[in-house]
């Protein structure tokens, strides 16, 4: 399986050169015009900001690379498991400390009893 940030980017940019595409074949038909006003430039907008966005996460931008990692399914798996033991050594570190609490309190109330 590919990474994320390596299957957004093609769909990115696929889906991006698609639109333009579209745009293009409506433009020569005469269906769209290059009228500010018309919804044929929001169209090739919509097409340029997505082969941006993919180029952009091609090159790194940490924004996108937030959403879609870079890592793979390996990696990912491997940091999973490290951040599931680090949990559970935190959640063993509590109990501990919650009984030590427990044990002091009662030994507390023992001694004013």
């Amino acid at each position: 399986m590919l990474p994320p940030a390596l299957m957004a980017q093609r769909l990115l940019v696929g889906g991006g050169l698609t639109v333009l595409l579209a745009w293009s074949f409506g433009l020569q038909s005469g269906r769209t015009t290059l009228d500010v006003s018309a919804s044929g430039t929001l169209v090739f907008l919509l097409g340029a900001v997505m082969i941006a966005a993919g180029v952009a996460l091609r090159r790194g931008s940490p924004h996108l690379l937030n959403l879609f990692p870079k890592e793979g399914e390996e990696a990912m798996a491997g940091r999973l498991k490290q951040e599931l033991s680090d949990l559970d050594r935190e959640e063993r570190s509590n109990r501990a400390w919650a009984r030590l609490e427990a044990d002091a309190l009662r030994d507390a109330l023992d001694e004013e009893a």
